[in-house]
């Protein structure tokens, strides 16, 4: 049977993320242990004195790494990597028969990706090699698979501390008149329980809480009982040659135009001017007047749905450029009709 041609010696760390080992660090030397042999007690990795074959000495050479010891018993080695001098024990038939990895090297790869994430990589998860414990930027230690911080890195995705987001979430809350109580019992990630200053408890989206759209169940609360917001946008498509004016009331003008109008992203969207309103039902029958005289007075404003569908979700209340000083004069007499509280 032909013999297996030994690769080159190791110029340069290799990528090993993923691989877990467990740190030994009663001796003189931190030594990495393969996370199979963590049931092993520390004590147990003592050296083993007996030489090493020079048969050994001469495979490790071929594979990067050079025979530090021999420990624990007649079966395990402790390799010192020829890229970063970290120690790592292996089974003798593992230097013999495979390619051993460094366990040093995989926990710098750690490192690197948790730098790369805005992470302080602390040390692996005790229960699961799959985790491990990270510093997040606010300071706060949280629990994160290896693979995800990857990502992280990579910018694919983002990480979010939970005792922050717990925090917020009952500032949130709080100033709502709520108390956030805990997770949904029914394991919605996206639903929290929440206690109403009236006593009633109840399920709760996490978004419309922060967007304070929420109605106690039992007491009630609507949205046009509380204050509002009469808003006018710009919104341009130039590739399109779309300039158009929307003119409408919301409680959160903001969230109206990012997340409900369909907007897509190409399209510019200005918020003009924002009127503050004591409740929805003044807004909402302040600005139907101001839409009831565009449309009988100046009728050429009036920009027909057909032009901006597929941009906006919506059938009205879209106006032509040109009538932008039109629309604030409205605006001007609504607030000097309704001035801020």
């Amino acid at each position: 049977m032909p013999k297996t041609k030994p690769r080159s010696p190791k110029s340069t760390r290799p990528t090993v993320r993923g691989v877990p080992f467990d740190v030994v660090t009663n001796r003189r030397r931190r030594l990495h242990v393969p996370h199979r042999s963590r049931h092993v007690p520390a004590g147990e990795w003592r050296d083993y004195p007996r030489p090493v074959p020079e048969a050994w000495a001469r495979i490790a050479r071929d594979k990067g790494f050079r025979v530090h010891s021999r420990i624990r018993d007649r079966y395990h080695v402790a390799l010192e990597c020829d890229a970063c001098g970290g120690l790592t024990a292996h089974k003798s038939y593992t230097l013999r028969t495979a390619q051993p990895r460094c366990g040093a090297c995989a926990e710098a790869d750690l490192a690197d990706a948790a730098r790369a994430a805005g992470l302080t990589f602390l040390r692996r998860d005790g229960c699961n090699h799959h985790y491990g414990l990270y510093r997040a930027a606010c300071g706060h230690v949280i629990k994160r698979q290896f693979e995800f911080v990857e990502r992280v890195a990579a910018k694919q995705t983002d990480v979010r501390c939970e005792k922050c987001l717990r925090a917020r979430e009952r500032d949130e809350a709080s100033q709502r008149g709520w108390e956030r109580l805990g997770r949904d019992p029914q394991g919605n990630a996206n639903y929290r329980m929440y206690r109403h200053s009236c006593g009633h408890s109840q399920r709760v989206a996490r978004v419309n809480m922060a967007w304070d759209q929420v109605k106690c169940a039992a007491c009630g609360g609507a949205w046009n009982s509380t204050a509002s917001f009469i808003y006018l946008a710009r919104i341009e498509m130039t590739s399109r040659g779309i300039h158009l004016l929307k003119l409408g009331f919301s409680k959160t003008p903001v969230k109206r135009l990012k997340h409900q109008l369909g907007l897509p992203r190409s399209a510019k969207v200005d918020l003009v001017r924002v009127l503050p309103m004591a409740s929805g039902h003044v807004a909402r029958a302040q600005e139907a007047a101001v839409h009831a005289t565009l449309r009988r007075n100046h009728p050429d404003a009036v920009v027909p749905p057909e032009v901006y569908a597929g941009i906006l979700n919506v059938a009205s209340e879209v106006y032509e450029a040109f009538a932008f000083d039109l629309i604030m004069r409205h605006l001007d007499r609504i607030e000097a009709a309704h001035p801020p509280t």
